[in-house]
């Protein structure tokens, strides 16, 4: 890829309302509309929390930048996740991001600033990286990712503080150049594959804010289930690439 041109963001919804609003007034008001392609809306259904707050944003809608809003095919973040880059469209990049501010908006700057100076590059926001900002995360969760996020960089021989977040901009030659098929079972194979296939991958710090919109069920049977599925998605990519380098 020659160069970075414009990109998409898929803003995903299904409870949130303030935080929707904020997410997306963020992204408006931190970004330039020359590097915006549109904003999409991606919800679960027209009858979610989120349908009526999401059709009020684009009426009041007075900025450049086009802002739509789409049903999932299928509900849950996995489908999403793969749903979403076949909706973008006029951009060289796609950001996914969370509407429970979680995910910073306001770090999205600085990510395209990155991606402008490294156009084939994944840019991953992480809150764990020298120069980020965490709130209301507790001991818990902090030894429970950085476990699993350890494991599989060993297992991947990768090294990165945030390797399990959709929370990236990426490039869309590279999405297509991933195979990703109707097969495909887990959205960590979409942070996880050309990560193990040796693609370039740059962090930057962000701030992150534990959702209080909604309940978290992130509970030690929760990070488990979590961390099973991330090491045995590690471990499939691991063979999957030895496969294919034995061919």
């Amino acid at each position: 890829m020659k160069k970075f041109d414009r990109l998409s963001i898929v803003v995903l919804a299904t409870t949130e309302k303030k935080t929707l609003i904020e997410t997306v007034d963020t992204l408006i008001n931190s970004c330039s509309a020359e590097d915006i392609s549109e904003i999409i809306i991606l919800m679960v259904s027209d009858s979610c929390p989120s349908a009526e707050i999401a059709d009020e944003i684009i009426r009041n809608n007075r900025s450049s930048v086009p802002i739509s809003r789409r049903i999932q095919k299928t509900p849950g973040l996995y489908p999403a996740v793969f749903e979403a880059p076949k909706l973008v469209s006029g951009c060289s990049h796609i950001l996914i991001i969370g509407s429970d501010l979680e995910m910073d908006p306001a770090s999205v700057p600085a990510m395209i600033k990155a991606a402008k100076k490294n156009p084939d590059a994944i840019i991953c926001a992480s809150k764990f990286m020298k120069g980020s900002y965490r709130e209301n995360y507790g001991v818990f969760h902090y030894i429970c990712n950085r476990a699993v996020n350890a494991a599989v960089g060993l297992i991947l021989h990768i090294k990165g503080t945030e390797l399990l977040s959709t929370f990236q901009i990426y490039p869309m030659e590279l999405y297509n150049r991933m195979n990703f098929t109707s097969e495909t079972r887990s959205y960590y194979e979409y942070t996880m594959r050309p990560l193990a296939m040796g693609e370039k991958y740059i962090e930057i710090p962000t701030d992150y804010i534990r959702r209080t919109e909604g309940e978290s069920n992130y509970n030690l049977k929760r990070y488990i289930d979590l961390g099973t599925t991330f090491l045995k998605t590690a471990l499939s990519e691991r063979k999957r690439l030895k496969a294919i380098r034995k061919k």
